[in-house]
């Protein structure tokens, strides 16, 4: 029973350290690299996209880390799972390529900073009126859609 205690506080120190160490090197770049941010976003700053140079890994990890606790709670499992959705979820919405693009479509996540289609997402309802000459669409990595 001692050394199932033991284990037990030995494990719990292991994860506090391990939380306190992915907030010192700078939270979610404790899980994505920018090696990985480029592997698996390696078209973000191609000619053919229209976003090139917008996204940059550096500014995802700022805006990463604004967001107290995103990617940084949790066992690494837990946090690496969280920071892949996200990603996952906002390179779907700004991908650039087709099913015949190279390397597939979703390696051509982040290429686009507003919505292709730019459908207008307004509804003029009395009472709740579109401002005049605006449009709602999706802009940056977090879309409307």
């Amino acid at each position: 029973m001692r050394s199932l205690c033991a284990l037990a506080l030995l494990v719990l120190v292991s994860i506090t350290a391990l939380e306190a160490n992915a907030q010192q090197r700078g939270g979610v770049g404790s899980i994505i690299s920018l090696p990985l941010f480029d592997q698996m976003l390696k078209h973000r700053n191609d000619a053919a996209c229209p976003g090139k140079g917008f996204y940059t890994y550096d500014a995802f990890i700022a805006a990463a880390n604004s967001f107290r606790g995103f990617g940084t709670t949790g066992v690494v499992e837990t946090r690496k799972r969280e920071v892949a959705a996200f990603l996952g979820q906002t390179s779907h919405e700004t991908r650039g390529g087709g099913p015949k693009s190279p390397d597939g479509p979703f390696s051509w996540g982040y290429c686009f900073v507003k919505e292709r289609d730019q459908k207008v997402y307004c509804d003029n309802k009395p009472g709740w009126p579109c401002a005049p000459g605006q449009k709602y669409f999706g802009r940056g990595p977090i879309q409307l859609t």
